[in-house]
Parts: structure tokens; C-alpha cells; sequence
């Protein structure tokens, strides 16, 4: 019964909600006409690296990210760490999830610092508590969810390699000190679509899922084609002004 009960919660897809608002994106994008080309031109040197001392500090660590009442900021970032690990702290809100989704060359790992955090890594189920920790290897498919009805639950996330995710999320945080966001999200309908396909490609979808997705994976791919991207070198911490912008 209560593994039911936990898988069953396992399947609040919050990032499909994510997905969802794309199209309400869409509306009002075409309302305002916020028109934002590639989403990253001129960008200040500020918006990249901070200096502390003689080295450079990437902007993204330390950073709070916040949505549907989820929580995390980010502790190391994978160029520091010898093992190119991102790691960061995360917090969810009661009843919170993430579907099942597949990292095709990524580790993650979660530590629990405070509430229970179940996790689901290929078909197997585990209620993790503080101290405890859990991997899941690269491709197989996992979820996690927060089972109470009132306790959030904080954990550590490591991801490994993690400068892929870590280079889109800079993207998102210099469209957000431009003035390109409502929140994380790009004003933007085709910018918001590209980064909505790339997050799209880490989850494994239903059938049904896959409908509701396919208007966001079309306009992506305009998105594309006009030059929007899901990462921007110029958005980048130091020493990637190379690295890629797909």
C-alpha cells in the first residue's frame, strides 16, 4: 500500500507543468511581441564572472533558483570540481515530484539533509531519510518525489558530468538580469520553447504526453532555425566562451 501510494505521487509531473506554460507563453508572447533575437548580444562582462581576489567566481553559484514552490541554489560548479560534479541544494515543497526521467550521460546522486525523499531508479523504489544517499548511473530511467503531506524535504543533488546543465542554466540566469524572463521562464515564446525541448529531452514521455509536447518540440525547432539556443557562449562562467551552444 504504501509503495502505491509512493508511486503514485511519483507521476506529478512538475516539469511538465513547465512544459504546459509554454503554451500560455505562447498567447501572451503574441500579445506583447517581446521580440529577443538568439536572447544574447552584447552582454556586459558583469553578467559572466564576478571578481573575488585574483580568480573569477562563476554567478551562478550561490544562485537561488524558485519554482512552484520548489528551492535550489547551487554550491559547486562543475568547472571547480575535479570530478566535473554540479552540485546543489535543493528544496521541495509537500506532495512535490519530478516524473521519470533519463540523463543519457549523466550520474546524479541525492543526499538528504532534512525530510524523506522517495526515489525510483529503474523500477526500484527506496524512501530515503536524513544521511542517507542514493545514485542513479547514467541512462537508466529514475524519478523522485516528496511523500509528505507537510514537511518539505531538502536534499543534495550531485550531477556528474554536470557542465552541460550548468551552461543552460547560466542562459537562464542572464536572460533573467537582461529583463528576458517573467520569473526563470524567457518571455519569449521561441526562446522558452528551445529551453523547454532541452529539459523535454531528459524525460521520458506517454503517449499522451508526447501530443501535448509536440507543439512545443515544433516551435523549437522555428525556434532554431531563427537562432535561438539553449545555451549562449556569452552567457558563460570563466573560461567557456567556447563551449557549446546546443
Amino acid at each position: 500500500m504504501i509503495a502505491a501510494k509512493l508511486h503514485h505521487r511519483a507521476r506529478r509531473p512538475e516539469l511538465l507543468a513547465v512544459l504546459g506554460i509554454v503554451g500560455v507563453v505562447e498567447l501572451a508572447g503574441a500579445a506583447v511581441a517581446c521580440r529577443l533575437r538568439s536572447g544574447a548580444r552584447d552582454v556586459p562582462e558583469a553578467h559572466r564572472t564576478v571578481k573575488a581576489g585574483n580568480g573569477i567566481v562563476n554567478p551562478l553559484i550561490g544562485h537561488e533558483f524558485r519554482f512552484f514552490g520548489h528551492r535550489f541554489h547551487f554550491l559547486e560548479s562543475a568547472r571547480d570540481t575535479g570530478d566535473g560534479t554540479l552540485r546543489f541544494d535543493y528544496s521541495a515543497p509537500p506532495r512535490a515530484s519530478v516524473s521519470e526521467h533519463v540523463h543519457h550521460d549523466q550520474e546524479e546522486g541525492f543526499e538528504v539533509i532534512s525530510g524523506k525523499l522517495g526515489v525510483r531508479v529503474g523500477g526500484q523504489e527506496v524512501l530515503l531519510t536524513p544521511g542517507q544517499s542514493g545514485v542513479c548511473p547514467p541512462g537508466i530511467p529514475h524519478a523522485w518525489w516528496n511523500p509528505s503531506d507537510d514537511e518539505e524535504v531538502r536534499f543534495l543533488v550531485g550531477i556528474r558530468p554536470g557542465l552541460d546543465v550548468e551552461t543552460m542554466l547560466e542562459t537562464v540566469l542572464g536572460l533573467m538580469w537582461d529583463g528576458k524572463t517573467i520569473g526563470p521562464l524567457p518571455r519569449n515564446p521561441l526562446q522558452l520553447a528551445v529551453l523547454a525541448r532541452e529539459i523535454g529531452s531528459w524525460l521520458i514521455l506517454t503517449p499522451v504526453e508526447r501530443v501535448f509536447f509536440a507543439p512545443v518540440a515544433a516551435l523549437a525547432f522555428a525556434g532554431s532555425l531563427l537562432g535561438y539556443r539553449a545555451r549562449y557562449p556569452e552567457y558563460g562562467g570563466p573560461g567557456d566562451q567556447t563551449a557549446p551552444i546546443w
